[in-house]
């Protein structure tokens, strides 16, 4: 669905063409068809109030409201538990689809449907035997409340990688279980505890299950009844906020046999709408052209010298050669781009990338390498028989087994540009996975990807591809050409990973012979197997038997590059995929929705952030207790504060961009000694010491003061500004005891340690350059020590450092990413007053229906969840229980407010705590007990805007009455 065609609508136009376009009705509007295909999937979700402006919530379904929304690099994207990626549900979100760069309100992607088909080999039914889940058929497996979307992020407690979090084994071969887990709020591995040990990825990443036999997904009828295959579906989705990976989001899908017997040909699709442009333009969608075949190619990426990879082998002559040098890395993206930029507000191209899928060496179960199987692009209305859209299971599944407009022999794509600019959408398809067995599962990994470029230059890749590969012209300067092309590489070899040696206990997650790169191991129960390489040159045909008890490795693809192995100590290494530079997660702080909510029973008045003319800004300590996941290292180094005031709403925009954010402050640990005291002579009394603290210059005051700090204070060399930890913040305990993480000692391999945690409240700042009735964003990053040069790539460095040749010689620090939503929004309340001190601000309130010519950001531009974009405030209520009714002048009812009463519930989905307990996640009119303000958005009781006049307020409370008067011009 075209985001831009429900953005710039009201409720009542897109109600009329959703309308006509259920009646069959024809419409003017590009996308009226897509748009009413979606409310055909899902009705429910297209309801409205009685007052007909605003939507029903969903409680499970999480497109609500501010969703889970990929934030924490350059391309924000949201991502549902609903079948799909993005968020075409604008009447119930204010959600970003995928935004680059952050928070710009430009748009790269309408949607992207998932689709998965399968043959069911005993399905006695001819219409039963090719079905295909699609899209509105894959539904959160329960409406309960554990069933939803769940966030996470790399080195969180429970969920590091490749680790027994748990310690626990395997009853049967008394080996690790590892990552066993999937973090979905259920015990999945039968030990009795949920999310012990699951594997997270990136600074922010959100996981959740789906299934396509759900009483909703089989009430879906889209197009055709709707026939489950049985499926469930594990997806992941992550980002990165270091440099180099900011550009792309993954996602990963695991999806498992749950149907009782069998599955054979199965396929997993995606049908893509990359939409390109800034949405405050009605039809930035229109005027796109695709690119199937870019970015693609094959590259050499060189294997480094400390990688097992390199496997070097004497080569008789007194030397080291290697057996792998380069490794190929394979490229299979397909892209859309604007026709001419938009004028420079659409700079980049939006690609969706096939990083990685599950394969076979031999093809029998699965495809032997990575790559696209089929590939359409069409302009929307295309029919299917013309390279259109699939509209039915049997189309489909057609497409999906198909090899349309890919090079099955390369994995090149074939397809050219199309003639014209349009609405452009695509289908990918990847497989077949044959002979999945019941419980047996398969995976698919992609990125969506944005970066620099245009069309003009896109069109000679082909060229210069074929230059590339005549050798007279190098990789890097097709990098440097095409940033779209160096950072869908950047992507594939994150995903690539590197080799390590293989951790205590885990032995038989590596290979054990050299080049094996295929582990065997058969279910529990089922008798041993025979099976056997088949590689040219060998002496000899190698058979191994496979049993139910160990693992068993083949090379299977006759290839000794894909298998690390060292023969001098004949050990196996292990693949890590995702091999990225972390920093310290950002902490938690008293700003976000999942706190900052009437109801938390946590949130003590010490921590609420909204005073009189003040924020207070609180945060925790987890970037602290949280070590490196690569090092182990407790490497936390400083925290940096981030404001965002005068934001305005701009049209499509979640939150503040990179541009609104300032730096009030960076926050160093000073954590090396007690004190920073300094030892000096006594003027008063000779021959005797004193400590005083040390003076230093503070280049905001510009003046020199006296800095006295003790160990754990956090303090900014700019301003002075020193912040004690809380001392009266009690730790957050487990069963009584106080929770601690442990790590190692910077730089250590051996010296464990361990850091307390400390909730929300144990750093507290107090920003008073705020304004009543205003919004304001605060944003917390920490950073570490990153190395970035280490001993053992400095001969001498090795030479003077033998006992530690992996120890850093040089460091930078690495900051998390600044970023925002509106949900996350604070605005200061007036201090409550006696009876009889109540005042409404602005009094008079001028309405100007172009934003522009507004005086300020008190209001900002309408959207799905705020029509109007404005308010008039009470300021000065009582601090007990209040009612205000509002009257004309004639004695007409026109609005009631209330301290129960919400004020950003259309921002807010429940929360569930600590505790388990669901509660309501917004704000209350009253949302402390010194709270005296109360917002009004001049909609009446009947849901209509307001409009110029006299008005009259009435405030009671159990300790009087008071009336008054404001004005409202328009």
């Amino acid at each position: 669905m075209r985001t831009t065609g429900i953005r710039l609508l009201c409720s009542t136009a897109l109600a009329a063409m959703l309308t006509l376009a259920a009646s069959g009705v024809a419409l003017a509007h590009p996308d009226a068809q897509v748009i009413a295909d979606f409310r055909s999937a899902y009705p429910e979700l297209f309801k409205t109030s009685g007052a007909g402006r605003t939507a029903q919530p969903a409680a499970i379904p999480d497109i609500y409201g501010p969703g889970a929304v990929l934030n924490v690099g350059e391309i924000f994207m949201k991502v549902t538990n609903l079948g799909l990626i993005g968020n075409p549900f604008t009447n119930l979100s204010s959600d970003p689809s995928m935004q680059w760069p952050g928070s710009s309100g430009i748009e790269y992607l309408s949607f992207s449907l998932i689709s998965v088909g399968a043959v069911n080999p005993v399905a006695t039914d001819p219409s039963a035997v090719r079905r295909v889940s699609y899209y509105s058929e894959w539904r959160p497996p329960t409406l309960d409340p554990v069933d939803r979307m769940y966030r996470s992020y790399d080195g969180i407690v429970n969920g590091q990688r490749l680790v027994n979090d748990d310690g626990d084994s395997d009853v049967f071969t008394g080996g690790p279980l590892i990552d066993e887990d999937f973090l979905d709020g259920h015990d999945n591995d039968g030990d009795r505890l949920i999310d012990e040990d699951y594997a997270a990825l990136g600074q922010q990443m959100f996981t959740c299950v789906m299934r396509d036999d759900t009483p909703a997904a089989i009430n879906s009828v889209f197009n055709e009844k709707h026939i489950p295959i049985g499926l469930e579906m594990r997806q992941v989705a992550w980002a990165y906020s270091v440099e180099g990976y900011e550009q792309f989001n993954p996602v990963e899908f695991t999806v498992y046999n749950r149907s009782g017997h069998d599955l054979d040909s199965c396929f997993f699709a995606l049908r893509t709408d990359m939409d390109c442009g800034p949405i405050v333009s009605s039809t930035y969608y229109s005027d796109d052209f695709d690119l199937p075949y870019f970015p693609s190619g094959k590259f050499l990426l060189p294997v480094s010298i400390v990688d097992p990879l390199l496997q070097l082998t004497d080569n008789g002559q007194g030397g080291k050669d290697t057996l792998c040098p380069r490794i190929p890395i394979q490229i299979s993206g397909t892209s859309i781009v604007d026709d001419d930029g938009d004028e420079g507000k659409t700079p980049g191209i939006g690609s969706l990338l096939l990083l990685g899928h599950t394969t076979d060496p031999l093809g029998f179960n699965a495809p032997p390498r990575v790559q696209f199987r089929a590939l359409r692009s069409y302009i929307v209305g295309t029919p299917y028989l013309s390279g259109g859209n699939p509209t039915v299971d049997q189309q489909r599944f057609e497409f999906m087994a198909g090899t349309d407009n890919v090079d099955q022999a390369t994995g090149a794509v074939t397809l050219e540009q199309g003639e014209q600019i349009g609405d452009y959408q695509n289908w990918i398809s990847v497989g077949p996975f044959r002979n999945i067995p019941d419980g047996g599962s398969f995976n698919v990994t992609i990125a969506f990807t944005v970066e620099e470029g245009t069309n003009a230059k896109a069109l000679e890749f082909r060229t210069d591809y074929n230059l590339y590969e005549a050798g007279q012209k190098g990789a890097d300067e097709l990098f440097r050409k095409y940033p779209v092309l160096a950072n869908a590489y950047a992507a594939q070899v994150a995903f690539q990973g590197v080799y390590e040696p293989p951790r205590v206990g885990y032995e038989d997650q590596v290979p054990n012979c050299h080049g094996c790169e295929t582990p065997m191991k058969l279910a529990r129960g089922t008798p041993s197997e025979t099976h056997c390489e088949q590689c040219e040159g060998e002496a000899g045909t190698v058979c191994k038997q496979v049993t139910e008890f160990a693992t068993t490795w083949f090379n299977f693809d006759c290839n000794f590059c894909t298998g690390a192995w060292d023969e001098n100590t004949n050990q196996g290494f292990y693949l890590r995929r995702w091999n990225a530079e972390s920093p310290p997660p950002n902490p938690g702080g008293n700003m976000a929705g999942s706190f900052n909510y009437s109801d938390n029973p946590n949130r003590g008045l010490s921590v609420t952030p909204s005073g009189d003319n003040m924020i207070t800004i609180a945060w925790d300590n987890l970037s602290e207790t949280t070590a490196d996941p690569k090092t182990r290292w407790f490497d936390f180094r400083s925290y940096r504060l981030w404001k965002a005031a005068n934001w305005t709403r701009p049209v499509g925009s979640a939150g503040p961009n990179d541009e609104d954010w300032a730096l009030l402050g960076e926050f160093r640990m000073f954590d090396h000694a007690p004190n920073n005291r300094i030892r000096r002579p006594d003027p008063q009394n000779p021959g005797q010491f004193v400590d005083v603290c040390p003076t230093v210059w503070i280049p905001q005051r510009a003046e020199s003061v006296q800095v006295c700090l003790e160990n754990g204070d956090l303090w900014d060399n700019q301003s002075g500004v020193v912040i004690h930890p809380d001392a009266t913040v009690d730790c957050v305990r487990e069963n009584g005891i106080c929770k601690q993480d442990s790590g190692l000692a910077l730089g250590s391999s051996n010296q464990i340690l361990l850091r307390t945690r400390y909730p929300v409240g144990r750093y507290k700042y107090v920003d008073h350059e705020v304004k009543n009735g205003f919004l304001y964003f605060y944003a917390i990053t920490a950073g570490d020590s990153v190395c970035v040069e280490k001993c053992r790539d400095n001969a001498v460095c090795m030479q003077n450092n033998p006992t530690r040749p992996d120890s850093c010689i040089k460091a930078n620090e690495f900051f998390g990413r600044v970023s925002g939503v509106e949900s996350e929004a604070v605005t200061p309340q007036a201090a409550t007053q006696p009876v009889g001190g109540v005042w409404v601000v602005p009094n008079p309130y001028r309405g100007y229906s172009d934003l522009a010519s507004r005086p300020s950001s008190w209001d900002l531009t309408p959207n799905a969840s705020d029509p109007t974009g404005t308010h008039v405030d009470f300021m000065g209520l009582p601090s007990s229980k209040w009612k205000i009714r509002i009257y004309t002048v004639s004695g007409d009812l026109v609005a009631e407010l209330h301290s129960e009463d919400a004020v950003n519930a259309d921002l807010r989905p429940e929360v569930t705590g600590s505790d388990g307990q669901s509660r309501p996640g917004f704000n209350r009119q009253q949302d402390s007990a010194n709270d005296g303000q109360a917002r009004w958005n001049l909609i009446s009781r009947n849901g209509q805007d307001v409009v110029s006049g006299i008005y009259l307020f009435v405030v009671e409370s159990d300790q009087g009455q008071q009336r008054g008067r404001f004005v409202i011009i328009r």
